[in-house]
């Protein structure tokens, strides 16, 4: 999709939410922010305390829908693809294609290929709250398709050191190793083999690959843990540093030491086959996720969008601290 942040400003509210409902670990990431943002630092901010404000609300049923009231009191239909599974759990939240879709911004949850619309809005969402600001609330048909190079072939994100056993290893994508069972054979791009130490794929799209240590400890990788719309980041591709906006998250309603739910972001352009699990971050290092390949859909097959897994869930669910 094409973002950009005069995009964002249009649909997003003009004023910050009430700072009182925006979860005290978003404000001071946001205060710790540095400049590495540039001039729409304030834009981000902004989109970053609705996100979580709003993902906390949802969390609390602190909302109402609109078709839920229809369906009662008799003024509307009501519908639900067969099959859908409407936990708000696995909601996203975040811009809209408006090329392919429609203008906006609103929550969407992901479908499997049906002979219904590709993208229908089937409900908003107000927050009495939060002002009463309503957002549409949409299904999506989507496929997503890994981006490992075939036959074999990842991405490492970066070090990483099991908190239990202090065994040293690497960070990477948990669909790139084929496979959950510890000890497992991973091929090495060296040539060399490596073993599986975990793995949480599915739902967690991340796995913690056991090498010999590094030759000097390196740095600990820092986290920055509430991604949004609009924020800029770099992907560490094979072939070099490429540079994306993150569009919409999907944050389990907050809260991220899980392995039930994964938690996922996209962004604005997919990358290359190869780059699963190739470290995502913001410009001044700070880790944002793990790359895993693009969303397809059925007007969209090459792709529209990239998706990624949290990294901070990632390093939880594989109890590992990350080092670059």
């Amino acid at each position: 999709m094409e973002y950009s942040d005069a995009y964002l400003r249009e649909y997003l509210p003009r004023e910050n939410p009430p700072m009182e409902l925006v979860p005290g670990d978003v404000i001071d990431e946001v205060e710790r922010w540095g400049d590495f943002l540039g001039d729409d630092r304030g834009l981000i901010a902004r989109s970053t305390f609705w996100t979580y404000a709003i993902f906390s609300e949802l969390g609390l049923g602190r909302y109402r829908s609109e078709r839920f009231y229809a369906r009662i009191w008799g003024d509307g239909p009501w519908f639900t693809p067969v099959g859908t599974d409407f936990n708000m759990k696995q909601v996203s939240f975040g811009l809209f294609d408006k090329d392919r879709e429609e203008a906006g911004i609103g929550f969407t949850i992901d479908v499997p290929q049906w002979d219904g619309p590709e993208f229908t809005i089937i409900d908003r969402l107000s927050f009495p709250r939060l002002g009463g600001v309503t957002f549409p609330f949409a299904i999506r048909q989507t496929e997503i398709e890994h981006h490992v190079a075939h036959p074999s072939g990842a991405t490492s994100a970066c070090w990483a050191q099991c908190r239990t056993t202090s065994l040293w290893g690497v960070l990477t994508a948990g669909h790139a190793v084929n496979g959950n069972r510890p000890g497992r054979a991973v091929p090495m791009a060296s040539g060399n083999t490596a073993s599986l130490g975990r793995s949480y794929f599915q739902p967690v799209d991340a796995a913690f690959v056991l090498t010999p240590a590094p030759g000097q400890k390196p740095t600990p990788l820092p986290v920055l843990s509430f991604a949004s719309m609009g924020l800029p980041v770099i992907l560490d591709c094979q072939s070099g540093s490429v540079s994306r906006t993150v569009v919409d998250v999907q944050n389990n309603c907050g809260v991220l030491n899980t392995r039930e739910i994964g938690v996922t972001l996209c962004l604005d352009q997919p990358v290359t086959k190869g780059d699963s699990g190739a470290l995502i971050r913001v410009a001044n290092g700070d880790a944002v996720g793990l790359y895993r390949g693009l969303m397809k859909a059925p007007s969209a097959p090459t792709g529209f969008r990239g998706l990624a897994q949290n990294f901070e869930q990632a390093i939880l669910a594989l109890d590992v601290l990350p080092y670059l």
